[in-house]
């Protein structure tokens, strides 16, 4: 068995184990709350950094939003003071903007504007455009080029240097933060927020969020200016459009998609008729195949000639010549033709007078070459034979039977009065082209004048071979007339028929009624009238081809025609080579 001293060996040797169980216990244990308060602060420490990564994640998503917010607002058709009103809103989300402004600088004018001013204590007592510039807290911004936060310390700092002397409206202000905006790279304007309570302060994050917001702010305003500018333009473009003398039109799938006032009054119908229908419902039938014809050409790209005249049909029934150049262009994204239209009536119609008078002025001249040459030959022809007799009478008068000296003599009369019938032709036809030809209706016997017109016929062409009948079927035989007029008519008409049947023949006058009016037909059977010489018939001077030696002026007839058409009446001519001519009168 052990002994005491093992014993008692033992039992120190167990306390001195015990005791340094205790210190690795003690130590353990302090190990233990060593490491328990190093997880705690990590713990809390780590939660301190997940609560601001979730504040600046919270930060950011709202920051994100509320610039997509802002850029949704400058996509929408708003004005732009409800923009920036928006603007205002959505800024509230970020920092303290309880009291904002936008002012938008002219450098070259030295003036501000404020399309948007709202502030608790200033209200609409300041002016709002066409500010001059002076020396503020929105110059102080606009010349240093950068976010500035000014609280009253600062402000009176900026005062004593001079740097701000001319603060308007209320600046016992808490706190004022002022940005510059760039529009179009330059600094354009500023955008500010301020407060008033003690407790408002804004710091260099505010800026920060207040410079991003006044970039977003900047991109809208260019983008406001832009379409500002652009409804100018199109202000200014529509105004000499719908002022312009041109007519100006725009046809797209087949129909005016705009025309403006100048093409309304061209084309004599309203505005709303002609967007109504198809761009060809105004054209003229006879021009339409064309028009669409060189539109169809158009649209396919077909090389087309510039300008073009075609006619229209106004409104009223009246017809007007117009000019029309036209462009391919592009109307709503889709392809249309872009037309200019001029009236070119009036123009046209001087050059169809000058034409005319040209024309006419040929005519006159041809006509005076033909007067002479027919006027020397009838007059030349009479006096002949008027100088022989007269030499005939003077060397031989006293030798000469009686009979023959007759004979002479009436040779003489005959050449004068075809002298003075020729003279009395050409007054008359001076009296016509001066349009001084009379007319002087009366109540006549016309029975008994057609009758004296007939007897006047036989007697002047005494030796013709002609046998000349008349035949009155009108009723009553009375009527009023021209009988001055009427002797031009048919003294000419029966002088023809009689002097143009060499070969002899029928020449019938008849006299019939015809409903309110009376109709005179002349006929003969003698050598006719070429077909092709019909229409010019009743031109001055103008004589058949086939006359062969017949005696003529070429006046009658256009005398007739000038005697009929004073009447109110017409005349109608057929005729055949070699079977004679028929005129009918109708008066």
């Amino acid at each position: 068995m052990p002994s005491d001293a093992d014993l008692h060996a033992q039992l120190k040797q167990l306390q001195q184990q015990h005791q340094a169980l205790q210190a690795d216990y003690r130590d353990l244990q302090l190990e233990k709350q060593k490491q328990e308060t190093s997880a705690t602060l990590w713990l809390e420490q780590r939660t301190r950094e997940l609560q601001a990564e979730a504040r600046e994640q919270k930060k950011a998503e709202t920051l994100q939003r509320v610039f997509y917010r802002i850029a949704e607002r400058a996509a929408a058709d708003l004005s732009f003071y409800d923009f920036l009103q928006s603007v205002h809103g959505l800024l509230g989300e970020l920092l303290y903007a309880k009291n904002c402004y936008v002012c938008l600088y002219d450098a070259p004018k030295q003036r501000k504007d404020f399309p948007y001013y709202v502030d608790e204590r200033d209200g609409n007592a300041l002016q709002r455009s066409n500010v001059p510039y002076r020396r503020g807290l929105t110059e102080f911004v606009l010349s240093t080029g950068k976010p500035q936060i000014i609280d009253a310390a600062r402000l009176k700092e900026l005062e004593t240097g001079g740097q701000v002397t001319e603060g308007s409206g209320d600046m016992t202000f808490s706190s004022w933060l002022g940005v510059p905006m760039h529009i179009r790279g330059v600094i354009g304007g500023v955008l500010a927020v301020q407060g008033y309570e003690p407790g408002v302060q804004y710091g260099p994050a505010d800026a920060d969020i207040l410079s991003f917001v006044a970039n977003h702010v900047s991109s809208a305003i260019e983008r406001y200016q832009a379409l500002d500018e652009l409804r100018k333009s199109e202000e200014r473009y529509r105004t000499v459009i719908e002022n312009v003398g041109v007519g100006v039109v725009v046809v797209q799938d087949g129909r005016m998609v705009f025309v403006n006032p100048s093409l309304e009054r061209i084309v004599g119908h309203p505005r709303e008729y002609l967007l109504s229908q198809h761009y060809t419902a105004t054209v003229h039938p006879d021009d339409l195949p064309a028009m669409q014809e060189r539109h169809e050409r158009r649209l396919r790209g077909d090389e087309v000639e510039s300008m073009y005249s075609f006619r229209v049909v106004t409104q009223a029934g009246d017809v007007r010549s117009l000019e029309l150049s036209a462009v391919q262009i592009e109307w709503g994204k889709r392809e249309a033709t872009l037309i200019f239209v001029v009236d070119a009536t009036a123009r046209l119609q001087a050059e169809l007078t000058q034409r005319q008078t040209l024309q006419r002025q040929t005519e006159l001249n041809d006509m005076k070459s033909r007067f002479i040459s027919v006027a020397s030959h009838e007059f030349r022809t009479p006096l002949a034979f008027i100088l022989s007799s007269a030499e005939l009478l003077k060397h031989y008068g006293d030798r000469l039977p009686e009979p023959e000296k007759a004979e002479v003599i009436g040779t003489i009369e005959t050449g004068v009065q075809r002298m003075t019938q020729m003279l009395d032709r050409v007054l008359l036809l001076g009296k016509v082209e001066a349009q001084m030809l009379e007319f002087k209706p009366a109540q006549i016997n016309l029975k008994t004048l057609c009758q004296n017109l007939v007897e006047d016929a036989r007697i002047q062409h005494s030796e013709a071979m002609c046998e000349l009948t008349l035949e009155f079927e009108a009723r009553p035989a009375v009527g009023v007339f021209d009988e001055k007029l009427l002797r031009h008519i048919f003294g000419n008409l029966l002088s023809n028929a009689i002097k143009y049947s060499p070969q002899g023949g029928t020449v019938l006058f008849r006299v019939f009624s015809l409903d309110a009016r009376v109709g005179f037909e002349v006929a003969d059977q003698g050598i006719g009238i070429p077909a092709e010489e019909l229409p010019h018939l009743f031109e001055w001077f103008h004589r058949a081809s086939n006359v062969g030696e017949i005696q003529g002026t070429g006046l009658g007839l256009a005398i007739v025609k000038n005697s009929v058409d004073l009447h109110g009446g017409s005349i109608e001519v057929a005729s055949q080579v070699g079977h004679g001519t028929r005129f009918i009168v109708k008066i």
